[in-house]
Formats: structure tokens, sequence, C-alpha cells
């Protein structure tokens, strides 16, 4: 039983990471409309008025949005390799580590849409960004019974957490 007791509390780090993300998230939702109110109307703390500027930076962030979550894929498939040999207690810190970067890295999204409204206030993508943010928290944070099924092998694919 002390094997269940220790991926029990390995795990329960991991989901206080992803709710402490969320949290975040949802400092930077409360912090964007504050600024909304108080600093009507919002232009960004460097107002761009080009036009074609503003579209390419928002190209810019929608597409290391894209790749951010694109590329916590394939660090997560990387990542939770199987290596003949391990021992459980090995798999297990692999298991956790992993749930920290993927969580950590699902909030970058929201990060780059917190950026957009900063520089040109732009709120519309600051929502969308932080939606998607919030869906890739979802689909990336840590179940324990996917925890458990993965370290007794159960699982032959690469994605704990992601609910099986």
């Amino acid at each position: 039983m002390e094997g269940q007791e220790v991926i029990k509390r390995t795990h329960r780090i991991a989901a206080l990471v992803g709710y402490s993300v969320f949290g975040a998230m949802v400092l930077y939702l409360v912090l964007v409309e504050l600024i909304k109110t108080q600093m009507a109307p919002f232009r960004g703390l460097y107002p761009i008025d080009d036009v074609r500027t503003v579209m390419n930076l928002r190209y810019l962030f929608y597409g290391l949005s894209a790749a951010s979550v694109l590329l916590a894929r394939i660090l997560q498939s990387i990542l939770l390799r199987k290596k003949p040999g391990e021992r459980p207690e090995d798999r297990l810190n692999k298991l956790h580590r992993t749930s920290l970067i993927m969580v950590i890295m699902s909030e970058m999204p929201a990060l780059f849409g917190l950026a957009l409204f900063l520089i040109r206030g732009l709120h519309q993508d600051f929502y969308i960004l932080l939606g998607i943010s919030v869906v890739v928290l979802f689909i990336f944070f840590p179940r324990r019974r996917a925890w458990e099924e993965w370290l007794a092998g159960q699982i032959s694919g690469d994605a704990p957490g992601t609910g099986g």
C-alpha cells in the first residue's frame, strides 16, 4: 500500500499545480476586466495604428499558441517513453515531471493572449486564447486513474492524464 500512497501524494502535487495554473488564468481574466473598465477605452500600452502590423502581431501570437500546444503534445510523447528495466520510482518521477511540464505549457496561449491585450488592447483575442488554454489544461490535467494505469503498464499509449 505504500506505493499507492506515494502515487497519491505525487499526483496531488501535480493536480495542485494544475489548479494553480487555472487560478492564474482566472487572475489574468480579472486583470483584463479591471484594465478594460478602469482605463476605458483601453487601446494597449503600445498603441499600434498600422492595421497590417496589428494583423501580423495577431498571426504571430496565434501561431505561437498553436506551436506551443503541438510542442506540448510532442514533448509528452517523447518524455513518457517507457524504457526497459525502469524502476517504478523512475517511472513515477518521469510521469510527475511530464505532467508538470504539460500543465505549465497549457498556460502559454493565455499568456500570448494577455500579451496581445497589453500591447494593443485586443480583448477578444485574449478571450479566445484564454479559452484555448482552459481546454488544453483540461486535456493535459493529471488524472489519477490514468496515472495508475500507465504506471501499471496497462496503457500502451503515452498520454496519461488525458483521460486514458
